[in-house]
């Protein structure tokens, strides 16, 4: 039995897609009933709170593999040392930990750091998947000014940054998961160059055939302009200095992690961009 914790978010979703489909037996956590109920069809369901101790302990029972995906919070290391604290109780599982690129170079990198040295501390089996930033990420946060506005805004200047495709961390994170011999590894998952916001514009351009255009703005009025969306200033806070990090050049490299436990290469941004066109159409367009 597999646990994978946070199903209903970007990643855990497609980690518990790509499992079923490799016929792992998984048993998943949402954070209520009724996102449970639209789990897909083979997966045990169960809901779960971090901050929660007695919600954790039942649903590790038969579990020999953990796939932790903490909530997007500023509390993130501390609500994922709840949840070892918890399997180090249970005894002995093995902790496949989300983690992300960076160390302690940014904020957001910093509290997984902090996490996984949790990890470490405790004498737990581990592994660490640490993925650079999304791909998809353009979907959820830029695609409605790229079909309104036929742009998209940023801090980033021309910092180079080797995304990934979400499908290719799942794809590592399921055969993690599936087999032995990755206790104690960390693997860096990026996609396979680096690519400037200019460059990102340019290839979604190809895709929809409009001019996509990257505007890049000071950080103070980025940061506004992000607050402006809803989101609590302690995110923003995050996400600018994620946009630091990028802006230096500190997210740029490549690694070729994902091809060796895959054995395909990672999938190109072309591809990315191809597959998700839907997404970034111009509404006119994809009102015909």
């Amino acid at each position: 039995m597999i646990l994978i914790t946070g199903a209903s978010g970007n990643v855990g979703r497609e980690v518990v897609k790509q499992a079923l489909a490799v016929g792992l037996k998984v048993r998943a956590t949402f954070q209520s009933p009724g996102v449970a109920a639209k789990a897909p069809a083979g997966l045990e369901g169960v809901i779960m709170d971090y901050a929660k101790p007695e919600t954790i302990r039942p649903v590790l029972e038969g579990v020999e593999k953990v796939f932790l995906v903490g909530p997007p919070s500023r509390d993130l290391a501390d609500l994922e040392r709840n949840f070892i604290n918890e399997v180090r109780a249970a005894g002995g599982k093995h902790i496949v930990k989300l983690s992300a690129l960076g160390g302690r170079e940014s904020i957001f990198s910093s509290g997984h750091r902090d996490s996984e040295e949790h990890i470490e501390a405790s004498g737990l089996p581990f592994t660490f998947l640490r993925p650079n930033g999304f791909m998809q990420n353009l979907v959820n946060y830029n695609a409605g000014t790229i079909r309104s506005q036929s742009t998209f805004y940023g801090c980033q200047a021309n910092g180079g940054v080797s995304i990934v495709d979400i499908r290719d961390i799942a794809a590592v994170a399921v055969i993690v998961l599936a087999a032995s011999g990755h206790g104690g590894k960390s693997y860096a998952l990026t996609g396979a160059e680096a690519l400037t916001n200019d460059q990102v514009a340019e290839k979604i351009s190809r895709v929809v055939r409009q001019k996509i255009s990257y505007v890049d703005l000071p950080p103070a009025e980025f940061k506004k302009a992000i607050m402006s969306t809803g989101i609590p200033e302690w995110s923003a806070d995050a996400l600018l200095d994620l946009q630091r990090f990028y802006r230096e050049g500190k997210a740029s490299t490549v690694t070729d992690d994902v091809e060796r436990l895959t054995g395909r290469k990672a999938i190109s941004f072309d591809q990315f961009a191809s597959d998700y066109a839907f997404a970034f159409q111009h509404e006119a367009k994809a009102a015909s």
